[in-house]
């Protein structure tokens, strides 16, 4: 005890002032009535004598506070670096998200057709006084849609073979420093063929660097399929799954093969037209 010097076996008080020290509850001149109630309230605070007469000495009050004062200066000069360095770091990462945006919606692709610049040499001056007119501006011709049923032997002769079907792989959070080449061998590797063709889906004139990852588009046949979509295939750390191409089909004509002559052409006639399909 801080009081009397003896040992504190039972319970102790704590002083809550400059010193810190501990007394018997005897000598700290608290009524047993409300020495509980001292003890269980974290909003009263109990001081020894000295702490008391200390902190009722005004000049001691203001040397605590400027003391106070002088302590938290010093932290905040001490973890100012610390401070801008996390503001910079936040500075840069919102400067690359910023980029990264900005260079997804250049390179999406706008419906709005760029305007042609004409040449100054194509310019007609009016300052000038000329003998002839303006030429009359040239209207170009509809185009028009072909009626005949029939094909040419020669064009069915030279319609090229529909391709073998494939079954493609989507293959995604490759490092960005991975090439195509190194992508095929893996493939070529992991699925024991040389029948591989492999697309990198990148933008064209992306910075792959503004990137987290890259990911491949492979092209297999259809008999690795079933190795191809195993877990057990691909290393940890890659994602795959089947390439679906969610870009919607278009209607083009295309010749007919010679033993179809008497089927009708898959274009229409005038007569079959729309309002909106007659202009173009």
């Amino acid at each position: 005890c801080h009081s009397c010097a003896n040992e504190i076996t039972g319970s102790r008080v704590t002083c809550r002032g400059f010193c810190h020290q501990t007394f018997h509850p005897a000598c700290c001149n608290i009524a047993s009535s409300a020495f509980d109630e001292v003890m269980d309230n974290e909003q009263l605070f109990w001081m020894c004598i000295k702490c008391s007469e200390l902190m009722n000495d005004i000049r001691m009050r203001e040397s605590v506070r400027a003391a106070y004062e002088s302590g938290q200066e010093k932290v905040l000069t001490a973890n100012s670096g610390i401070v801008a360095s996390l503001k910079q770091e936040i500075l840069i990462e919102l400067k690359n998200e910023i980029k990264s945006n900005f260079s997804k919606l250049i390179n999406s692709s706008s419906m709005t057709p760029r305007s042609s610049k004409c040449p100054a040499s194509a310019i007609i001056s009016t300052r000038r006084r000329r003998l002839f007119g303006k030429p009359k501006k040239m209207q170009s011709q509809p185009a028009m849609p072909g009626t005949s049923e029939s094909v040419s032997p020669s064009i069915g002769n030279i319609a090229a073979a529909a391709p073998i079907p494939k079954f493609w792989l989507y293959l995604s959070r490759i490092s960005r420093d991975v090439t195509s080449e190194q992508v095929r061998a893996l493939v070529s590797h992991r699925l024991g063929t040389d029948d591989v063709d492999v697309v990198r889906l990148v933008a064209k004139n992306r910075d792959v660097s503004t990137l987290s990852f890259v990911s491949f588009k492979v092209g297999l046949s259809s008999s690795v399929k079933d190795k191809a979509m195993s877990n057990s295939t691909w290393p940890r750390g890659i994602l795959f799954r089947e390439f679906q191409d969610d870009r919607s089909s278009q209607n083009f004509w295309k010749p007919l093969s010679p033993n179809r002559t008497n089927v009708v052409a898959a274009n229409p006639t005038p007569n079959m037209l729309s309002p909106a399909q007659e202009c173009y």
